[in-house]
C-alpha cells in the first residue's frame, strides 16, 4: 500500500508540474524570446512553429516543435504528438533546401555559423553572431551547393556523435561542444565564451 501510495503521489506531482508548464519560459531558456524571433506560439497546448527559408526569402516550410513529447519513440502517425516535427515543401523528386536563422545573416558578415538544430543557432544568435539551423546532419549536394554560394568562412557546430559530424563537410572550419552533446546545452554566458574563443582562434 506505501509503494502504491508513493506511486500515485509522484504521478500527482508529475501531472501538477505537466499543467503548469510555461512553453514562454521554456523557450527563453532555450534561447528564444518570441517577442523577437519569428515563431508562432500555441501556449494552450505548447505547439511551436519555426519558419524555415531559402536564400530567395521563399517560405519553404516549418518545424513544429513541442518539448511535452519525447524525443525517441515518437507517434509517427500523429505528427501533433512528436516534439519535433519538420514540413519541407517538395522539389521535384526531393525537398526544397530549407534553414532557419537566415535573418541574422548579412551580406558584410565575416563569418557564418552553421549547426543542425534551431536552438544551437538560438543560442549564436544570442552571442551576436549570425548563425543557421539546416535541419539535418547529412547535407545534400543541393544543400552543399546552396550553401557554398554565401561568401562568409563557414563555421560548423555539429554534435558530438557519430551522425553529428556528419555535418562537417559543409565548413571551413568545425568545432563541437566537448563536454556536452549540443551547444544549447550550455547556458548562455557559455556558449557566448565558446563561440568568441573560436572566432579569437580562428583570426589568430
Amino acid at each position: 500500500l506505501y509503494f502504491i501510495f508513493q506511486k500515485r503521489s509522484r504521478k500527482m506531482k508529475y501531472l501538477k508540474l505537466f499543467e503548469s508548464f510555461d512553453i514562454i519560459s521554456h523557450l527563453k531558456e532555450r534561447g528564444i524570446d518570441p517577442d523577437k524571433t519569428r515563431v508562432i506560439v500555441n501556449t494552450k497546448d505548447s505547439n511551436v512553429y519555426f519558419f524555415l527559408y531559402n536564400l530567395s526569402g521563399q517560405l519553404v516550410g516549418y518545424q513544429k516543435y513541442n518539448p511535452k513529447y519525447p524525443k525517441k519513440g515518437q507517434n509517427k502517425e500523429n505528427t501533433m504528438m512528436i516534439k519535433y516535427y519538420n514540413y519541407i515543401s517538395d522539389e521535384g523528386k526531393g525537398k526544397k533546401v530549407a534553414a532557419w536563422g537566415l535573418e541574422s545573416l548579412n551580406i558584410n558578415d565575416k563569418y557564418l555559423f552553421i549547426t543542425e538544430g534551431i536552438f544551437d543557432a538560438a543560442r549564436i544568435h544570442q552571442a551576436g553572431y549570425p548563425g543557421i539551423a539546416i535541419l539535418c546532419n547529412d547535407p545534400s549536394p543541393s544543400l552543399i551547393s546552396w550553401i557554398n554560394t554565401l561568401p562568409q568562412t563557414k563555421i560548423v557546430i555539429y554534435d558530438n556523435d557519430k551522425a553529428g559530424r556528419e555535418l562537417i563537410k559543409l565548413g571551413d572550419f568545425y568545432f563541437t561542444v566537448s563536454s556536452k552533446k549540443d551547444l544549447n546545452d550550455l547556458s548562455e554566458s557559455e556558449s557566448k565564451k565558446f563561440l568568441d574563443d573560436i572566432i579569437s582562434g580562428i583570426e589568430k
